[in-house]
Protein backbone atom coordinates (compact mmCIF):
# COMPACT_ATOMS: atom_id res chain seq x y z
CA UNK A 1 0.00 0.00 0.00
CA UNK A 2 2.83 2.40 0.85
CA UNK A 3 4.50 1.68 -2.50
CA UNK A 4 1.29 2.35 -4.44
CA UNK A 5 0.71 5.58 -2.50
CA UNK A 6 4.27 6.70 -3.21
CA UNK A 7 3.79 6.01 -6.90
CA UNK A 8 0.64 8.12 -6.89
CA UNK A 9 2.38 11.04 -5.20
CA UNK A 10 5.45 10.98 -7.43
CA UNK A 11 3.67 10.45 -10.74
CA UNK A 12 0.90 12.95 -10.25
CA UNK A 13 3.02 15.57 -8.55
CA UNK A 14 3.00 17.88 -11.56
CA UNK A 15 -0.50 17.22 -12.88
CA UNK A 16 -3.44 19.56 -13.22
CA UNK A 17 -6.43 17.53 -14.26
CA UNK A 18 -5.15 15.10 -16.88
CA UNK A 19 -2.28 13.40 -15.05
CA UNK A 20 0.59 11.55 -16.65
CA UNK A 21 0.56 7.84 -15.75
CA UNK A 22 2.33 4.58 -16.43
CA UNK A 23 5.69 5.92 -17.61
CA UNK A 24 7.94 3.20 -19.01
CA UNK A 25 11.01 2.86 -21.22
CA UNK A 26 11.75 0.49 -24.09
CA UNK A 27 14.48 -0.14 -26.64
CA UNK A 28 13.96 0.99 -30.22
CA UNK A 29 16.68 -1.26 -31.62
CA UNK A 30 19.10 1.63 -32.14
CA UNK A 31 22.04 1.98 -29.76
CA UNK A 32 21.67 5.76 -29.40
CA UNK A 33 17.91 5.85 -28.73
CA UNK A 34 15.51 5.25 -25.85
CA UNK A 35 11.74 5.22 -26.22
CA UNK A 36 9.45 6.49 -23.47
CA UNK A 37 5.74 5.68 -23.38
CA UNK A 38 3.07 7.04 -21.06
CA UNK A 39 -0.70 7.28 -20.77
CA UNK A 40 -3.42 9.80 -19.98
CA UNK A 41 -7.13 9.13 -19.57
CA UNK A 42 -8.17 12.26 -21.43
CA UNK A 43 -7.01 13.60 -24.80
CA UNK A 44 -4.55 16.44 -25.22
CA UNK A 45 -6.64 18.94 -27.20
CA UNK A 46 -4.40 20.68 -29.73
CA UNK A 47 -1.33 19.84 -27.63
CA UNK A 48 1.83 17.93 -28.54
CA UNK A 49 3.23 15.42 -26.04
CA UNK A 50 6.96 15.57 -25.47
CA UNK A 51 9.88 14.37 -23.38
CA UNK A 52 12.48 16.69 -21.88
CA UNK A 53 15.86 15.07 -21.20
CA UNK A 54 19.45 15.86 -20.35
CA UNK A 55 22.53 14.84 -18.37
CA UNK A 56 21.38 16.64 -15.21
CA UNK A 57 17.97 16.73 -13.54
CA UNK A 58 18.42 20.50 -13.34
CA UNK A 59 19.21 20.88 -17.03
CA UNK A 60 16.76 18.98 -19.26
CA UNK A 61 18.08 20.74 -22.35
CA UNK A 62 16.78 18.44 -25.08
CA UNK A 63 13.25 17.86 -26.34
CA UNK A 64 11.80 14.80 -28.06
CA UNK A 65 8.41 15.48 -29.63
CA UNK A 66 5.93 12.65 -29.27
CA UNK A 67 2.75 11.35 -30.82
CA UNK A 68 -0.56 10.21 -29.40
CA UNK A 69 -2.77 7.21 -30.11
CA UNK A 70 -6.31 7.08 -28.74
CA UNK A 71 -7.75 3.62 -28.23
CA UNK A 72 -10.76 1.98 -26.66
CA UNK A 73 -10.87 -0.85 -24.15
CA UNK A 74 -12.99 -3.70 -25.44
CA UNK A 75 -14.98 -3.90 -22.22
CA UNK A 76 -17.01 -0.75 -21.77
CA UNK A 77 -15.23 1.12 -24.54
CA UNK A 78 -13.35 3.43 -22.17
CA UNK A 79 -10.89 5.60 -24.08
CA UNK A 80 -7.22 5.89 -23.17
CA UNK A 81 -4.46 7.91 -24.79
CA UNK A 82 -0.97 6.51 -25.21
CA UNK A 83 1.86 8.94 -25.87
CA UNK A 84 5.27 7.98 -27.26
CA UNK A 85 8.51 9.89 -27.71
CA UNK A 86 11.98 8.74 -28.78
CA UNK A 87 15.03 10.29 -27.15
CA UNK A 88 17.83 10.32 -29.72
CA UNK A 89 21.58 10.93 -30.01
CA UNK A 90 22.22 9.40 -26.59
CA UNK A 91 25.73 8.48 -25.48
CA UNK A 92 26.21 4.88 -24.35
CA UNK A 93 26.95 4.50 -20.65
CA UNK A 94 25.73 7.99 -19.74
CA UNK A 95 22.96 8.62 -17.18
CA UNK A 96 20.10 10.72 -18.53
CA UNK A 97 17.29 12.42 -16.66
CA UNK A 98 13.90 12.92 -18.27
CA UNK A 99 10.36 14.14 -17.77
CA UNK A 100 7.32 13.57 -19.99
CA UNK A 101 3.94 15.15 -20.59
CA UNK A 102 2.60 18.28 -22.25
CA UNK A 103 1.79 21.87 -21.36
CA UNK A 104 -1.26 20.42 -19.62
CA UNK A 105 0.64 18.19 -17.15
CA UNK A 106 4.16 16.83 -16.59
CA UNK A 107 5.49 13.74 -14.83
CA UNK A 108 8.12 13.53 -12.16
CA UNK A 109 11.76 13.40 -13.27
CA UNK A 110 13.11 9.90 -13.85
CA UNK A 111 16.52 8.68 -14.99
CA UNK A 112 18.13 5.84 -16.92
CA UNK A 113 21.56 4.74 -18.01
CA UNK A 114 21.83 4.41 -21.77
CA UNK A 115 22.95 0.80 -22.30
CA UNK A 116 26.60 0.37 -23.22
CA UNK A 117 26.85 -2.10 -26.08
CA UNK A 118 30.51 -2.75 -25.25
CA UNK A 119 29.84 -3.95 -21.71
CA UNK A 120 28.29 -7.25 -20.54
CA UNK A 121 24.50 -7.31 -20.86
CA UNK A 122 22.46 -7.83 -17.67
CA UNK A 123 18.83 -8.84 -18.18
CA UNK A 124 15.93 -9.97 -16.01
CA UNK A 125 13.66 -12.36 -17.93
CA UNK A 126 10.38 -13.80 -16.64
CA UNK A 127 6.78 -14.56 -17.50
CA UNK A 128 3.48 -14.59 -15.67
CA UNK A 129 3.64 -11.64 -13.27
CA UNK A 130 0.51 -10.47 -11.43
CA UNK A 131 -0.24 -7.05 -9.98
CA UNK A 132 -1.27 -8.76 -6.72
CA UNK A 133 0.79 -11.90 -6.11
CA UNK A 134 3.95 -10.58 -7.77
CA UNK A 135 4.64 -7.62 -5.50
CA UNK A 136 7.82 -9.19 -4.07
CA UNK A 137 9.28 -9.61 -7.54
CA UNK A 138 8.26 -6.06 -8.47
CA UNK A 139 9.89 -4.70 -5.31
CA UNK A 140 13.07 -6.69 -5.92
CA UNK A 141 13.36 -5.54 -9.52
CA UNK A 142 12.98 -1.99 -8.25
CA UNK A 143 15.83 -2.39 -5.76
CA UNK A 144 18.05 -3.96 -8.46
CA UNK A 145 17.16 -1.60 -11.31
CA UNK A 146 20.64 -0.02 -11.35
CA UNK A 147 22.10 -3.48 -12.00
CA UNK A 148 19.93 -4.22 -15.03
CA UNK A 149 20.19 -3.14 -18.67
CA UNK A 150 16.85 -4.54 -19.79
CA UNK A 151 13.82 -6.33 -18.33
CA UNK A 152 11.93 -8.74 -20.59
CA UNK A 153 8.42 -9.95 -19.71
CA UNK A 154 7.61 -13.01 -21.79
CA UNK A 155 3.82 -12.85 -21.68
CA UNK A 156 0.93 -12.88 -19.20
CA UNK A 157 1.03 -9.42 -17.68
CA UNK A 158 -0.92 -8.17 -14.66
CA UNK A 159 -3.62 -10.86 -14.78
CA UNK A 160 -5.05 -9.25 -16.72
CA UNK A 161 -4.35 -5.99 -18.52
CA UNK A 162 -7.92 -5.91 -19.83
CA UNK A 163 -9.68 -6.88 -16.59
CA UNK A 164 -12.16 -4.46 -15.04
CA UNK A 165 -12.37 -2.56 -18.32
CA UNK A 166 -8.61 -2.08 -18.31
CA UNK A 167 -8.26 -0.66 -14.81
CA UNK A 168 -6.22 -3.71 -13.74
CA UNK A 169 -3.81 -2.85 -16.54
CA UNK A 170 -3.68 0.76 -15.37
CA UNK A 171 -2.90 -0.34 -11.81
CA UNK A 172 -0.22 -2.77 -12.97
CA UNK A 173 1.52 -0.23 -15.19
CA UNK A 174 1.59 2.28 -12.34
CA UNK A 175 2.87 -0.29 -9.85
CA UNK A 176 5.80 -1.29 -12.10
CA UNK A 177 6.73 2.32 -12.86
CA UNK A 178 9.46 2.32 -10.14
CA UNK A 179 11.48 -0.05 -12.34
CA UNK A 180 9.95 0.36 -15.81
CA UNK A 181 10.57 4.12 -15.90
CA UNK A 182 14.27 3.47 -15.18
CA UNK A 183 15.08 0.29 -17.14
CA UNK A 184 13.80 -0.65 -20.64
CA UNK A 185 10.80 -2.95 -20.22
CA UNK A 186 10.24 -5.25 -23.20
CA UNK A 187 7.08 -7.33 -23.61
CA UNK A 188 5.16 -9.61 -25.93
CA UNK A 189 1.88 -11.46 -25.66
CA UNK A 190 0.90 -14.54 -23.69
CA UNK A 191 -2.41 -16.35 -23.71
CA UNK A 192 -3.89 -13.89 -21.21
CA UNK A 193 -3.28 -11.05 -23.67
CA UNK A 194 -5.00 -12.88 -26.52
CA UNK A 195 -8.29 -12.66 -24.59
CA UNK A 196 -8.49 -9.01 -25.70
CA UNK A 197 -7.19 -9.80 -29.21
CA UNK A 198 -3.87 -8.33 -28.05
CA UNK A 199 -5.49 -4.89 -27.74
CA UNK A 200 -3.60 -3.86 -24.61
CA UNK A 201 -0.21 -5.16 -25.80
CA UNK A 202 -0.65 -3.28 -29.07
CA UNK A 203 -1.66 0.02 -27.49
CA UNK A 204 0.08 0.22 -24.11
CA UNK A 205 3.64 -0.55 -25.27
CA UNK A 206 6.25 0.44 -27.86
CA UNK A 207 8.50 -2.35 -29.10
CA UNK A 208 11.07 -2.25 -31.94
CA UNK A 209 9.37 -1.62 -35.26
CA UNK A 210 11.10 -4.34 -37.25
CA UNK A 211 8.37 -6.96 -37.42
CA UNK A 212 5.80 -7.36 -40.18
CA UNK A 213 2.94 -5.53 -38.48
CA UNK A 214 4.83 -3.27 -36.04
CA UNK A 215 2.19 -4.01 -33.41
CA UNK A 216 4.47 -5.18 -30.54
CA UNK A 217 3.57 -8.85 -31.08
CA UNK A 218 6.94 -10.00 -32.44
CA UNK A 219 10.22 -8.14 -32.74
CA UNK A 220 14.00 -8.36 -32.33
CA UNK A 221 16.86 -6.22 -31.14
CA UNK A 222 20.64 -6.41 -30.88
CA UNK A 223 22.58 -5.77 -27.72
CA UNK A 224 26.34 -6.07 -27.93
CA UNK A 225 27.17 -9.68 -28.80
CA UNK A 226 23.56 -10.88 -28.54
CA UNK A 227 20.52 -10.91 -30.79
CA UNK A 228 17.18 -11.15 -28.96
CA UNK A 229 13.97 -12.29 -30.64
CA UNK A 230 10.48 -12.10 -29.12
CA UNK A 231 7.83 -14.26 -30.82
CA UNK A 232 4.06 -14.57 -30.57
CA UNK A 233 3.16 -18.17 -29.79
CA UNK A 234 -0.52 -17.19 -29.51
CA UNK A 235 -1.04 -17.04 -33.27
CA UNK A 236 -1.26 -20.84 -33.12
CA UNK A 237 -3.99 -21.46 -30.51
CA UNK A 238 -5.88 -18.41 -31.83
CA UNK A 239 -5.82 -20.06 -35.29
CA UNK A 240 -4.30 -16.98 -36.94
CA UNK A 241 -2.60 -18.84 -39.78
CA UNK A 242 -1.87 -15.78 -41.93
CA UNK A 243 -0.04 -14.12 -39.05
CA UNK A 244 1.77 -17.34 -38.09
CA UNK A 245 3.06 -17.69 -41.64
CA UNK A 246 4.13 -14.03 -41.77
CA UNK A 247 5.97 -14.43 -38.46
CA UNK A 248 7.75 -17.55 -39.73
CA UNK A 249 8.89 -15.79 -42.92
CA UNK A 250 10.06 -12.78 -40.91
CA UNK A 251 11.88 -15.02 -38.43
CA UNK A 252 13.81 -16.79 -41.17
CA UNK A 253 14.87 -13.45 -42.66
CA UNK A 254 15.76 -12.05 -39.24
CA UNK A 255 17.94 -15.05 -38.40
CA UNK A 256 19.54 -14.95 -41.85
CA UNK A 257 20.54 -11.31 -41.37
CA UNK A 258 21.82 -11.71 -37.82
CA UNK A 259 25.53 -11.08 -37.27
CA UNK A 260 25.68 -11.40 -33.47
CA UNK A 261 27.35 -14.39 -31.84
CA UNK A 262 24.54 -15.19 -29.40
CA UNK A 263 20.93 -15.74 -30.48
CA UNK A 264 18.28 -15.83 -27.75
CA UNK A 265 14.65 -16.57 -28.64
CA UNK A 266 11.71 -15.96 -26.31
CA UNK A 267 8.02 -16.85 -26.56
CA UNK A 268 5.25 -17.56 -24.09
CA UNK A 269 4.19 -21.19 -24.48
CA UNK A 270 6.61 -23.97 -23.45
CA UNK A 271 7.86 -26.53 -25.93
CA UNK A 272 9.59 -28.78 -23.41
CA UNK A 273 8.92 -29.16 -19.69
CA UNK A 274 8.05 -31.62 -16.95
CA UNK A 275 4.58 -31.83 -15.44
CA UNK A 276 2.18 -34.27 -13.83
CA UNK A 277 2.07 -36.60 -16.82
CA UNK A 278 4.82 -38.86 -18.19
CA UNK A 279 4.67 -37.03 -21.53
CA UNK A 280 5.76 -33.70 -20.04
CA UNK A 281 4.49 -30.68 -21.98
CA UNK A 282 1.59 -32.40 -23.74
CA UNK A 283 -0.81 -29.53 -24.40
CA UNK A 284 -1.23 -29.49 -28.15
CA UNK A 285 -1.59 -25.73 -28.26
CA UNK A 286 1.72 -25.34 -26.42
CA UNK A 287 3.67 -27.67 -28.68
CA UNK A 288 2.02 -26.64 -31.97
CA UNK A 289 4.40 -23.67 -32.46
CA UNK A 290 7.29 -26.13 -32.14
CA UNK A 291 5.95 -28.91 -34.35
CA UNK A 292 3.72 -26.94 -36.69
CA UNK A 293 0.82 -28.19 -38.80
CA UNK A 294 1.84 -28.27 -42.44
CA UNK A 295 2.15 -25.00 -44.34
CA UNK A 296 -0.84 -23.55 -42.53
CA UNK A 297 0.99 -23.29 -39.21
CA UNK A 298 4.75 -23.65 -39.80
CA UNK A 299 6.72 -25.20 -36.96
CA UNK A 300 9.56 -23.15 -35.51
CA UNK A 301 11.93 -25.69 -33.94
CA UNK A 302 13.63 -26.78 -37.17
CA UNK A 303 14.22 -23.15 -38.08
CA UNK A 304 15.82 -22.36 -34.72
CA UNK A 305 18.04 -25.40 -35.01
CA UNK A 306 19.01 -24.57 -38.60
CA UNK A 307 20.25 -21.14 -37.53
CA UNK A 308 21.97 -22.44 -34.36
CA UNK A 309 19.91 -20.52 -31.83
CA UNK A 310 21.62 -20.75 -28.44
CA UNK A 311 18.80 -20.41 -25.94
CA UNK A 312 14.99 -20.44 -25.80
CA UNK A 313 13.10 -19.02 -22.82
CA UNK A 314 9.37 -19.23 -22.16
CA UNK A 315 6.74 -19.09 -19.43
CA UNK A 316 3.06 -20.11 -19.23
CA UNK A 317 3.71 -22.88 -16.72
CA UNK A 318 4.12 -21.24 -13.33
CA UNK A 319 7.41 -22.77 -12.30
CA UNK A 320 11.11 -22.78 -13.20
CA UNK A 321 12.91 -25.52 -15.09
CA UNK A 322 16.24 -25.56 -16.90
CA UNK A 323 16.84 -28.19 -19.52
CA UNK A 324 19.70 -29.63 -21.52
CA UNK A 325 20.14 -28.58 -25.14
CA UNK A 326 17.26 -30.27 -26.98
CA UNK A 327 16.28 -30.91 -30.56
CA UNK A 328 13.26 -32.95 -31.62
CA UNK A 329 12.74 -34.20 -28.04
CA UNK A 330 16.32 -35.50 -27.82
CA UNK A 331 18.52 -34.01 -25.08
CA UNK A 332 22.24 -33.51 -25.68
CA UNK A 333 23.84 -34.22 -22.34
CA UNK A 334 27.43 -33.46 -21.44
CA UNK A 335 29.74 -33.95 -18.50
CA UNK A 336 28.82 -30.83 -16.54
CA UNK A 337 25.20 -29.55 -16.53
CA UNK A 338 26.46 -26.35 -14.92
CA UNK A 339 28.86 -25.56 -17.77
CA UNK A 340 27.74 -26.48 -21.27
CA UNK A 341 30.19 -26.02 -24.13
CA UNK A 342 29.37 -25.66 -27.82
CA UNK A 343 25.82 -26.92 -27.46
CA UNK A 344 24.50 -28.62 -30.62
CA UNK A 345 20.97 -27.35 -29.95
CA UNK A 346 19.27 -24.60 -27.92
CA UNK A 347 19.22 -24.73 -24.13
CA UNK A 348 15.62 -24.38 -22.94
CA UNK A 349 14.56 -22.49 -19.80
CA UNK A 350 11.04 -22.32 -18.41
CA UNK A 351 10.81 -19.16 -16.30
CA UNK A 352 7.14 -18.56 -15.56
CA UNK A 353 7.24 -18.14 -11.78
CA UNK A 354 7.56 -14.38 -11.29
CA UNK A 355 4.35 -14.42 -9.25
CA UNK A 356 0.74 -14.92 -10.28
CA UNK A 357 -2.60 -16.36 -9.11
CA UNK A 358 -1.49 -20.01 -9.29
CA UNK A 359 1.79 -21.79 -8.78
CA UNK A 360 3.20 -25.20 -9.60
CA UNK A 361 5.34 -27.36 -7.35
CA UNK A 362 7.89 -29.49 -9.23
CA UNK A 363 7.59 -32.15 -6.53
CA UNK A 364 4.26 -33.03 -8.17
CA UNK A 365 5.89 -33.40 -11.59
CA UNK A 366 7.34 -36.42 -13.34
CA UNK A 367 10.77 -35.15 -14.29
CA UNK A 368 11.73 -35.61 -17.92
CA UNK A 369 15.05 -37.02 -19.07
CA UNK A 370 15.98 -33.64 -20.54
CA UNK A 371 15.45 -31.79 -17.25
CA UNK A 372 18.48 -30.44 -15.34
CA UNK A 373 16.89 -28.41 -12.54
CA UNK A 374 13.32 -27.66 -11.46
CA UNK A 375 12.36 -25.18 -8.73
CA UNK A 376 9.11 -24.20 -7.07
CA UNK A 377 10.23 -20.83 -5.76
CA UNK A 378 9.01 -17.52 -7.14
CA UNK A 379 11.57 -15.48 -9.05
CA UNK A 380 13.10 -14.64 -12.39
CA UNK A 381 16.00 -15.58 -14.65
CA UNK A 382 19.00 -13.26 -14.48
CA UNK A 383 20.90 -13.44 -17.76
CA UNK A 384 24.40 -12.08 -18.31
CA UNK A 385 25.90 -12.02 -21.80
CA UNK A 386 29.50 -11.63 -20.70
CA UNK A 387 31.18 -11.60 -24.11
CA UNK A 388 31.11 -13.42 -27.45
CA UNK A 389 32.02 -16.76 -25.85
CA UNK A 390 30.40 -16.86 -22.40
CA UNK A 391 26.81 -16.45 -21.25
CA UNK A 392 25.53 -16.97 -17.68
CA UNK A 393 22.08 -17.46 -16.16
CA UNK A 394 20.91 -17.50 -12.55
CA UNK A 395 17.47 -18.14 -11.13
CA UNK A 396 16.85 -15.48 -8.49
CA UNK A 397 14.44 -16.30 -5.66
CA UNK A 398 12.51 -13.09 -4.90
CA UNK A 399 9.94 -14.32 -2.35
CA UNK A 400 11.88 -16.03 0.43
CA UNK A 401 13.31 -12.89 1.98
CA UNK A 402 16.74 -14.49 1.58
CA UNK A 403 17.45 -13.40 -1.97
CA UNK A 404 19.77 -15.90 -3.56
CA UNK A 405 20.53 -17.70 -6.80
CA UNK A 406 19.04 -21.19 -6.71
CA UNK A 407 20.28 -22.36 -10.10
CA UNK A 408 23.10 -21.10 -12.27
CA UNK A 409 24.97 -22.28 -15.31
CA UNK A 410 27.45 -21.17 -17.96
CA UNK A 411 26.94 -21.54 -21.69
CA UNK A 412 30.23 -21.39 -23.59
CA UNK A 413 30.88 -21.41 -27.31
CA UNK A 414 33.75 -20.80 -29.67
CA UNK A 415 33.98 -17.26 -30.97
CA UNK A 416 32.97 -16.87 -34.61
Amino acid sequence: MFLKSLIFVLTFQFSNGNPVEQVHLSLSGKADEMVVTWLTHDPLPNLTPYALFGLSRDALRFTAKGNTTGWADQGNGQMRYTHRATMQNLVQGKVYYYQVGSSQAMSSIFNFRQPDQFQPLRAAIFGDLSVDIGQETIDYLTTKRDQLDVIIHIGDLAYNLHDQNGTTGDEYMNVIEPFAAYVPYMVFAGNHESNSIFNHIIHRFTMPKNGVYNDNLFWSFDFGNAHFIGLNSEYYPEKMSKEAQAQYKWLREDLEQNSRNWVIVMLHRPWYCSNETPEGCNDGWDTLPRQGLGKLFPGLEDLLNEYTVDMVLYGHRHTYERMWPIYNKNPYKSENPGHIKNAPAPVYILTGSAGCHSHEDPSDHIMQDFSVKALGEYGYTYLTVHNSTHLFTDFVDTFSGNITSLDSFVLEKNST
